[in-house]
């Protein structure tokens, strides 16, 4: 049987998550985590100064939330934004609200990439802790939906998230989901699993670990942890997959064979779903980065993954896969 967790007191079918991955998680892999099993998955994030100023490609994210909801009701999603100025951040929930379905909004507390920096935003509120309680004070008392928090465990150095962690618990936040790095760390060296532990013991909101976490060692972080769930983005890009073998294992099964002829057949679905909700340029530029990770570990997939980042349309992408399914035959 496979565990759940609660979240607002809203269940979750069962403890692994999809992280949010900006330029990623649209509806397209955010649909094909789900129909692999994923019990929560997150959008990317959204900008808060962008939405207030009508950005067309934010509220087409935001509508493509509707999405998720029609092709399966049960889907929990957490729309995340992110931004530097509580003005802005405060004007954009009911704007969110406005445009798009979900369950979950979720804060940006944690991402480390320089150009969200430059905006005090992201894992900069690490520097800001009394301004970002006062803001997450004000963001639960106006949402309509449980505020949740993504956070790291520190600036260059690893801080003192217990209380921290407990800080934002009072604020009225209902989850936290923790990449066990610090800013400085970026996504690179060990995952600080007993920080996360030391966070989970503190607060009594569900903890969700994230950082380095796989479908090998998924049980290892939750048994060393103790947290609600676990959450993962880097592995599910060319492989949604991955949500269905840690349910597997977590009931005891052998995960399904992954062969070369499963993961073209997943492609071919990642490339339909985002084609049908973006024009072709950007649908185009977006799957050249990750129609090449569907063939990772695959032995004589050179030519095939340097054709596909030569792709330009869905048709030029269709035409490759049709060629590395004749070369599979032979």
């Amino acid at each position: 049987m496979t565990k759940t967790f609660s979240i607002a007191g809203i269940e979750i079918p069962n403890r692994y998550v999809l992280a949010p991955l900006a330029g990623y998680t649209d509806f397209s892999l955010r649909k094909l985590c789900s129909d692999y099993g994923a019990g929560l998955v997150y959008s990317e994030m959204e900008s808060c100064e962008s939405l207030i100023y009508d950005s067309q490609a934010t509220l087409k994210d935001l509508a493509a939330t509707h999405k998720d909801k029609e092709c399966d009701d049960r889907a929990k999603l957490a729309l995340q934004i992110f931004g530097g100025k509580e003005e802005s951040i405060l004007k954009a929930i009911p704007l969110v609200e406005e445009k798009a379905i979900y369950d979950f909004l979720d804060f940006n507390v944690g991402c480390p990439v320089p150009k969200v920096m430059r905006q005090k935003a992201g894992s900069y509120w690490l520097n800001r802790l009394d301004e970002l309680y006062s803001l997450l004070e004000k963001m639960v008392s106006i949402s309509k939906k449980p505020v949740i928090v993504k956070i790291r465990i520190g600036f260059n150095t690893i801080m003192d998230v217990k209380t921290v962690c407990r800080k934002i618990e009072s604020c009225g936040v209902r989850a936290i989901a923790v990449h066990g790095r610090t800013r400085k760390e970026g996504f690179l060296g060990p995952v600080h699993y007993d920080v996360i532990k030391a966070i989970k013991e503190s607060v009594t909101i569900p903890v969700i670990a994230n950082g380095g976490i796989d479908e090998h060692n998924f049980q290892e972080v939750l048994d060393e942890t103790t947290a609600d769930a676990v959450m993962l983005g880097q592995r599910a890009i060319g492989y949604p997959k991955v949500f269905q073998d840690m349910i597997d294992i977590e009931e005891g099964r052998t995960p399904r064979q992954t062969t070369l002829a499963s993961q073209i057949a997943d492609l071919r679905k990642h490339l339909s779903l985002i084609f049908s909700i973006k024009e072709s340029k950007p649908a185009s530029d977006i799957m050249r980065g990750i129609s090449i990770r569907y063939f990772k570990g695959f032995d004589h997939t050179k030519d095939i993954r340097l054709a596909l980042v030569h792709c330009h349309s869905l048709e030029d992408y269709l035409s490759v896969l049709d060629k590395a399914e004749e070369l599979r035959k032979e």
